[in-house]
């Protein structure tokens, strides 16, 4: 078990020497899209409850 990161991180290329940069990209876009979506669509519940916390 490894975190998205890491994962991405330990992507090889066909040789040692090889960095795959658009596997490495392409697989952080894929991780990264759906938290951004998530936060969008709950971005009022987000902020209702930081600033529900706040309050005295």
């Amino acid at each position: 078990m490894q975190t998205a990161t890491v994962a991405i991180a330990r992507f090889g290329g066909a040789t040692g020497f090889e960095i795959p940069y658009g596997t490495k990209m392409a697989a952080g876009v894929v991780v990264t899209v759906p938290l951004v979506v998530l936060v969008l669509v709950f971005q009022r519940r987000i902020i209702a409850g930081l600033t529900a916390g706040a309050v005295k």
